[in-house]
């Protein structure tokens, strides 16, 4: 029984990428990567090398051969250019000694439009095929020789491309790829080349847009070959000219032009062509923000007021006829929420013999909504609307009396002492509704407080007017004002929890970044071995979509990875080696 008939998946991978083609002649683990990342870029004009760089000597070649290059097409460009002009001399006295038919004008115009666009060279090109149906009727476009200033923009483009083959060189020594391959295409990101620098100055004072224009001379004249566009925000692709550019292999310490470089059959290797795209579109893991924290103010009011907001009306049934029915019906329609609000407030009197009847055990505070909603647009007059909270905050409090009886007179007095020093200015004049709101909150908070520890102490209040006086602080003297500190120590609490609730949130997105990262990682580690990506796709969405320390640690997952592949399939051989097979 042969390999053949093991799982295909398992011999390919074995046999392609590990050379387990003859068991007795396995390849050591740098041979094997090395033979996995060759590429369908590999052409019989395309420089090989192990280490490509263009430094010292390989830059000063590569110059040269520039300048020669450049030398000899604008010669050729100055020579297509006597001839264009005699062409366009040619139309001009055709057209001024003959007049042209509608349909010479229509067409004109058409070609016109559709070729505006066009590159010199093509447009002459279509022009000659449309004049041989039409006449000598159009002119040439000139065509631009390559200028001084090109050479310049030329010189630091290569030393953008010698930073990008650096950087891939150290990769592949961090790997220990020693296999030869065809050098890497050349990205041109325009902008970098504006922000290059020299001791803190800028080489070349251009913007963008003249580096594009540049470059883009450099394709017409044929220095830059393979020009490949991936889209407006990732840079162009291009090779140089194998003709003028020439490197300096680091591992050899020998200069490689297309001349001189010789390939042997063991370094040649063809594989399927990958040209996946492999980037994440970061685009789409963008997420929506959530409105949080809105006001009060923006809320929506019900359009129905709770029932504690009313009185009890007098029965329909006692109205002596419909029309005041109707009339009583209007004028409660027609009340706004001041009026009701106003309608609330009742002597201090009456109210103090409530509280000593017990009559607001099971009271419910004012919806903070109508009092924001009173304070910021009501009607009412400032010392009516603190009247009002305090009456509500006392209807509110009275719970913690509910196992005692405290008199009529003790509520009045404390009902006065509030009136006369709560949310009053030092003028005598009421706070403003806006900051007597602000403090609702709290209030209601710290009543809260006192009526829980009062149960869990199993502990009587003092009498209204003692409990509430301003001065009883501190925790022995069991005055209300205590309660200002646990609110302070409340805030805090709250503060920490916000704090710790925030933190525990940016650790949980963390975890999850890292978890993301690790999967798509391990992702292209195995496209990788799976051949349906090359080694420079691999190490390119890591360093554009990862974080820094993946692309350090990518050496080490992809020779861990080699090995446990290696594992397997020495212990597939080793299975199928204990049995017979000479019977077969």
């Amino acid at each position: 029984m042969s390999k053949q008939n093991l799982d295909s998946r398992v011999f390919s991978l074995a046999s392609n990428l590990f050379g387990f083609g003859n068991t007795t002649e396995k390849k050591s683990i740098q041979e094997t990567i090395a033979t996995a990342i060759a590429t369908t870029l590999q052409t019989e004009n395309r420089i090989m090398a192990v280490y490509p760089a263009i430094v010292v000597e390989a830059f000063a070649i590569t110059m040269d051969k520039y300048r020669k290059y450049i030398s000899a097409y604008n010669f050729k460009t100055n020579a297509e250019n006597e001839q264009i002009e005699k062409h366009n001399a040619d139309v001009r006295s055709f057209l001024r000694e003959n007049q042209l038919n509608e349909v010479q004008k229509e067409f004109a115009k058409v070609f016109f439009y559709k070729s505006k666009s066009l590159k010199p060279r093509e447009y002459n090109d279509n022009a000659d095929a449309f004049m041989k149906d039409y006449g000598l009727i159009l002119e040439k476009k000139k065509i631009q020789t390559v200028k001084y200033a090109t050479e310049l923009v030329f010189q630091n483009l290569l030393h953008l491309y010698n930073s990008q083959l650096m950087k891939r060189n150290e990769q592949y020594m961090k790997l220990r790829v020693t296999t030869i391959r065809p050098i890497e295409e050349f990205k041109i990101n325009s902008f970098l080349v504006t922000e290059l620098k020299r001791k803190g100055i800028s080489s070349l004072d251009l913007c963008t847009k003249t580096v594009r224009n540049h470059r883009q001379r450099l394709e017409e004249c044929g220095v830059f070959v393979e020009y490949v566009f991936k889209g407006q925000n990732r840079p162009v692709e291009v090779h140089i000219n194998a003709e003028i550019l020439t490197v300096l292999d680091l591992k050899t310490s020998k200069l490689i032009t297309t001349e001189n470089q010789q390939l042997t059959s063991e370094n040649e290797k063809e594989l399927p062509d990958n040209n996946e795209n492999t980037r994440t579109d970061l685009n789409e893991c963008q997420m929506n923000e959530n409105v949080k924290n809105i006001s009060h103010f923006d809320k929506e009011f019900p359009s129905v007021t709770p029932s504690y907001l009313f009185f009890t009306g007098t029965p329909a049934s006692k109205l002596q006829n419909s029309t005041e029915v109707a009339v009583a019906k209007s004028v409660k329609v027609s009340e706004t929420l001041s009026e009701k609000l106003q309608n609330l407030i009742i002597h201090p009197q009456e109210l103090a013999v409530n509280l000593a009847n017990k009559e607001y055990n099971n009271y419910k505070p004012i919806d903070t909504r109508y009092l924001f909603k009173e304070a910021y647009s009501g009607t009412m007059l400032k010392e009516d609307f603190r009247e009002l909270v305090i009456q509500d905050f006392f209807k509110s409090i009275s719970k913690i009396y509910k196992n005692t009886t405290p008199f009529a007179g003790s509520w009045k007095k404390a009902i006065a002492l509030y009136m006369q020093n709560k949310w009053i200015a030092f003028t005598g004049e009421a706070f403003n509704k806006a900051a007597i709101v602000d403090d609702i909150q709290q209030m209601r908070w710290r009543a809260e407080w006192a009526r829980k520890w009062f149960i869990k102490n199993d502990f009587p209040p003092l009498f209204p007017y003692e409990y509430f006086d301003m001065t009883r602080k501190t925790s022995k003297e069991v005055g209300f004002e205590y309660t200002k500190a646990k609110w302070g120590e409340h805030l805090q609490g709250k503060a920490k929890y916000e704090a710790l609730k925030k933190k525990q949130e940016a650790n949980a997105v963390r975890r999850k970044e890292a978890i993301n990262h690790a999967k798509k990682c391990e992702n292209e580690v195995n496209r990788f071995f799976k051949n349906k990506i090359t080694m420079p796709q691999l190490f390119d969405y890591v360093e554009k979509n990862l974080p820094a320390e993946y692309l350090e640690k990518l050496p080490q997952m992809i020779e861990k990875k080699s090995l446990k592949i290696n594992e397997k399939v020495s212990y597939v051989d080793n299975d199928f080696a204990q049995y017979d097979f000479s019977e077969f």
